[in-house]
């Protein structure tokens, strides 16, 4: 995965589809890390173009705010998915695939298939909540409490779930001007 500044996996024949290679490859899913891939014996080897990221397990975040923004970012990315034709339940989504720029403030996710099995966006993202959560520091975990159980246990179009984080975001602003006033 990601070790001296570069992120590398090794897939099984047969993990990825063609459609999804091209899709991937072609630089049309700018919100996807730009990947490469390289032959070997027994599968192959992707090389992700990380220059200017980190993934977000390799930053410490403390507020809520950051996470649900991160957060945000990662559903628009799963919703936009789609229209190229990757199933969202396959990507998957954690500390080391999600990265962050943080010059520019721009989440983008290293596309890895979700292992057989593991196939299920709302556990997977249920997973990623909890990983942005463990070091918030700022007294305001329920938002992400609410939004994993959100997630979980309610059978919403990642659209909603995306209005939802909105909501969220407006009442923690909403706390932090009454607390300041």
């Amino acid at each position: 995965m990601w070790k001296n500044r570069e992120f590398r996996i090794r897939l099984e024949e047969d993990t990825m589809r063609d459609y999804e290679r091209v899709m991937l490859t072609s630089g049309e899913c700018n919100f996807f890390m730009p990947m490469g891939f390289m032959g070997e014996d027994e599968g192959e080897v992707v090389c992700y173009d990380c220059s200017g990221f980190a993934p977000i397990g390799s930053y410490r975040i403390e507020k809520t705010e950051d996470a649900l923004y991160i957060l945000e970012n990662v559903l628009l990315i799963v919703g936009k998915s789609v229209e190229y034709l990757i199933t969202p339940a396959k990507i998957t989504i954690n500390s080391d695939t999600v990265f962050y720029n943080k010059e520019t403030g721009e989440v983008k996710i290293a596309y890895v298939p979700a292992a057989k099995g593991h196939a299920s966006l709302r556990r997977n993202l249920a997973v990623f909540i909890r990983q942005l959560g463990a070091d918030i520091c700022d007294g305001k975990e329920k938002y992400l409490a609410e939004a994993a159980r959100y997630i979980l246990y309610h059978n919403y179009y990642i659209r909603d779930m995306v209005n939802k984080i909105g909501i969220f975001k407006r009442q923690l602003y909403k706390e932090k001007q009454q607390y300041n006033s």
